[in-house]
């Protein structure tokens, strides 16, 4: 069974309206009301009915949602903080012949098996709310009845180690870059959902400056931690700019979305604790020569002092240059260097 597109729904403005979902700033929460904006995300997400998992973080009231399930993903689940939202999700849900599976909880401290756990419900709906108290949600229920058995034969199981997986997410601003390292640590070490052979990408929006440190190449001024992480595993490209007109409310500034994809051969292998610590260390002091903070990473830790003095006379970086001049790969190197050695990296 090739999933259909949506039947006709209520416009996400008059749901915000009917129950009554402002924007709560706590969440950092800005929605999108033009799906003319949310297909283009999709689009840049490259999803079709040949991807095993759409997961969606921070759907709310759920118009990017539509857009997913529009363009053919066959089994979504979203995960979803603010419990004011599941009168959206569970008309979505109804709407799309239970293709959507929805989870309560904090992207942050999510538990990924829970996204795995839900995704092989489907078809069969169940609730994934009973932790919270919103008795109002407990019309939920399973809909493996409502599908034929023709149907039911034409869905495949979920491999949850050889999958092709599509991340997606308007990130709330004040959570955006920890989740985003969150996850590339994760995918770094084949953990959670980038586990196995899972071949997961990501497409993810970001406040516009975020965006430019995140996709920024040596030389550029945004170069930041950020990019040396998220270029040392995936390809990154700034896919879509988005003003700040297009949210509800409009916040004060213009926001972006970043396509992710990962490398076949990482520039670390493992885990990237110690690339992200040598990053901080010399990002921290940017406008600095790389040979006045080389030198104050020997002051600071004696024992680095070995390593850095082979590392320069293999020539290895000019000295005279700058943090942000400095390549992806060069940083990747070190990172690994010190990491056969065990070093402990000052932060600061």
């Amino acid at each position: 069974m090739i999933p259909r597109k949506l039947p006709p729904l209520p416009p996400i403005r008059d749901l915000i309206r009917v129950y009554g979902l402002s924007a709560d700033q706590k969440f950092s929460q800005n929605f999108i009301l033009d799906k003319n904006v949310t297909d283009t995300i999709v689009q840049h997400a490259k999803i079709s009915v040949k991807d095993d998992l759409v997961v969606e973080v921070g759907p709310g009231p759920g118009l990017l949602t539509r857009s997913i399930l529009d363009a053919g993903a066959k089994r979504v689940v979203v995960v979803e903080k603010d419990a004011r939202f599941v009168p959206t999700l569970q008309q979505l849900a109804e709407a799309s012949d239970h293709r959507l599976g929805f989870i309560m909880g904090d992207a942050l401290t999510l538990d990924h098996s829970e996204i795995f756990k839900k995704a092989a419900t489907i078809p069969n709906f169940e609730q994934s709310v009973s932790s919270l108290d919103i008795a109002s949600s407990a019309s939920i229920s399973p809909v493996s009845e409502s599908l034929t058995e023709s149907e039911e034969g034409n869905w495949t199981p979920l491999d949850d180690r050889h999958a092709t997986v599509r991340l997606l997410g308007n990130l709330p601003f004040g959570i955006a870059s920890p989740l985003l390292i969150q996850w590339l640590k994760m995918m770094a070490l084949r953990q959670g959902i980038f586990q196995g052979d899972n071949r997961v990408s990501m497409t993810l929006m970001f406040q516009k400056e975020v965006a430019e440190r995140i996709v920024a190449k040596p030389n550029s001024e945004h170069r930041s931690r950020l990019s040396v992480m998220a270029q040392s595993i995936c390809d990154v490209k700034m896919a879509y700019k988005l003003p700040a007109g297009v949210f509800v409310p409009k916040p004060k500034v213009d926001a972006a979305v970043v396509h992710f994809e990962r490398k076949m051969e990482p520039l670390v292998p493992g885990s990237l604790d110690r690339l992200e610590d040598v990053a901080r260390f010399y990002f921290n002091k940017r406008r600095k020569t790389m040979g006045h903070n080389t030198n104050r990473m020997a002051k600071a830790e004696p024992g680095v002092r070995p390593i850095l003095d082979e590392w320069i006379s293999e020539g290895n970086w000019d000295m005279n240059m700058r943090t942000q001049e400095v390549t992806t790969e060069q940083f990747c190197a070190l990172a690994c260097k010190l990491e056969q050695k065990n070093l402990i990296i000052p932060l600061t």
